[in-house]
């Protein structure tokens, strides 16, 4: 059976879990079309996300994404970790909602689950590219600007 479980645990800005886990399904089961898969998507504060990217990834600082992949065989199985407070820095610096830059982060976060890499500058690329063609999927099947507020 598959899982998608939301957890809010900042308090700066309002995301509309269930509307973000019926987003996520759609991504899932329409445009990745993963037939097995379990997801945790955890919204944290910029403080503690410093704390897991140091603790985790050895980087100082808040961090948009982290991604935490427990996939075995035929599961798709991970964490993904994300900042709102980064996702609003990004989305006023591109004049982007930050819903949809929410969405452009779990989006991230799953195509690292699926196996894509952005460590080289062509492989950001690609990965890049394919985020914008997924988000705009997305966009087309239900109203990702509105996940989230503030």
């Amino acid at each position: 059976m598959n899982t998608i479980s939301v957890r809010n645990q900042q308090r700066v800005h309002r995301i509309a879990s269930r509307e973000f886990k019926k987003a996520a399904t759609i991504a899932l089961d329409q445009l990745f079309q993963i037939p097995a898969y379990s997801l945790s998507i955890t919204f944290v504060s910029a403080k503690r996300m410093a704390e897991v990217n140091e603790a985790h990834l050895k980087h100082e600082g808040p961090t948009d994404i982290i991604t935490f992949d427990y996939s075995e065989a035929d599961t798709l199985d991970g964490e993904l970790i994300i900042c709102p407070a980064v996702a609003t820095e990004y989305g006023q610096r591109y004049d982007v909602p930050l819903g949809r830059e929410l969405a452009r982060y779990f989006i991230h976060g799953v195509l690292h689950l699926n196996g894509h890499d952005d460590h080289a500058p062509n492989d950001r690329r690609q990965m890049k590219r394919e985020e914008n063609r997924l988000l705009t999927q997305l966009a087309k099947r239900f109203p990702v600007d509105t996940l989230a507020y503030g």
